[in-house]
């Protein structure tokens, strides 16, 4: 945000912590839901989602000078990029921490940039539930050549 040389409003912030998804799965017991959804609602350890809303500004924003600067202060923070993707108008970056050692407890953070509109998530999950749902997934299998191909 500080990158961006530019004033934000924010929209919304919300967190969800342990206590509130066990209450949350708890309720959602009784309720009929496709076995995909119930899986990833019992990875979620935690989350966190900031929507903010970018003030009138003369310049279009630097998407790479931001991304760069986001690469820097994760950086400092014990995060690496996975993904970076920049068009004109849009930006998506994923982190995860570089401490991770077990796919059972991953922190991961989110910053999706779309025209005036930013979007910055953290959540903390089990994968391994995810992963395997996902390589059961017949579409998602390899093809016979070579790599996976989704």
């Amino acid at each position: 945000m500080n990158s961006a040389a530019a004033d934000w409003n924010e929209k919304i912030e919300i967190g969800v912590g342990a206590l509130t998804l066990n209450l949350a799965r708890a309720g959602l017991a009784f309720v009929d839901l496709d076995a995909e959804a119930r899986t990833a609602l019992q990875s979620v350890r935690g989350a966190e989602v900031g929507v903010y809303q970018l003030r009138y500004r003369h310049k279009p924003l630097q998407h790479s000078a931001m991304l760069s600067a986001a690469d820097k202060a994760m950086a400092s923070r014990g995060w690496d990029r996975i993904v970076g993707v920049m068009s004109q108008r849009e930006l998506v970056a994923i982190y995860v921490r570089n401490d991770v050692r077990s796919a059972r407890n991953v922190k991961v953070c989110l910053l999706t940039l779309n025209g005036r509109e930013m979007v910055v998530a953290s959540a903390r999950s089990n994968l391994e539930p995810l992963m395997e749902l996902a390589f059961n997934r017949p579409e998602w299998q390899p093809t016979g050549r070579s790599g996976i191909h989704f």
